[in-house]
């Protein structure tokens, strides 16, 4: 976690940057609005720390600021006025949390390890919700290179698999293989046609199934490998996401 923590009094700076440093990990600290806001553009922390009262540019327009960059990050606002109409103002702008000086540092680990509960909340429904996005593609991808084999070829698969792992895409078919390549495998000599005449199929269809799944996840994809096994009837087709 990176914290940005900015102060204009030197002492309480310094003695709080020690005493984050300690527990939570990387600190920035600066002594007004803009440096800090500079700092922020430079630095992406992942929690904010400003004092309200500040030379140069107050805690308010620095947390505008900030908020028009990335309004999700989290800030915490601390000042030594207990100001009704600055709080609201300060909510107003999206702060998460308003803590009076002198800081009581048992208030300010809970807040911060309540961003971090927050934090950890949201990377799991991201998770959840592309774990079920990433089945929705290989449901997809499995449905359209099923039809695609059996327009392409006269026969369809008995079934297809899709992995999708990151920056990578298995696809298999099952017992891929015509009719005309089942009669000819009737003579034990000819798997080997079987297999080149296979992959040349794909080679001359790659840039349809790298079409297909284009359209389907939205980035494109090359061909990495493909395997024919005659003896397992599993064609394997490995593609890669183009950054």
């Amino acid at each position: 976690m990176k914290i940005l923590y900015v102060e204009d009094e030197f002492e309480a700076r310094e003695a709080l940057s020690k005493y984050l440093k300690r527990r939570f990990g990387k600190i920035f600290t600066a002594e007004d609005g803009l440096d800090g806001l500079n700092l922020f553009q430079e630095q992406k922390p992942d929690l904010v720390i400003v004092d309200l009262y500040m030379p140069n540019m107050d805690g308010l327009e620095m947390i505008k600021e900030i908020k028009r960059i990335s309004p999700e990050v989290f800030v915490i606002v601390t000042t030594a006025v207990d100001d009704v109409e600055v709080i609201l103002k300060s909510v107003d702008i999206g702060i998460n949390k308003y803590l009076l000086k002198p800081i009581d540092p048992v208030e300010l680990t809970s807040a911060i390890n309540e961003y971090l509960t927050f934090a950890a909340q949201k990377q799991k429904a991201e998770e959840v919700f592309e774990t079920e996005k990433r089945k929705q593609f290989e449901d997809r991808i499995k449905k359209e290179f099923t039809s695609f084999l059996k327009v392409t070829t006269g026969k369809g698969p008995s079934g297809v698999s899709v992995f999708i792992d990151y920056d990578k895409i298995e696809i298999k078919a099952f017992d891929a293989i015509t009719v005309m390549e089942k009669n000819m495998l009737d003579n034990s000599q000819n798997s080997i046609i079987i297999e080149q005449y296979r992959k040349l199929f794909y080679s001359i269809n790659e840039k349809a199934i790298c079409d297909l799944v284009h359209e389907i996840i939205g980035s494109r994809v090359k061909f990495q490998r493909v395997e024919v096994s005659l003896e397992n009837r599993i064609n394997k087709i490995d593609l890669q996401l183009i950054r």
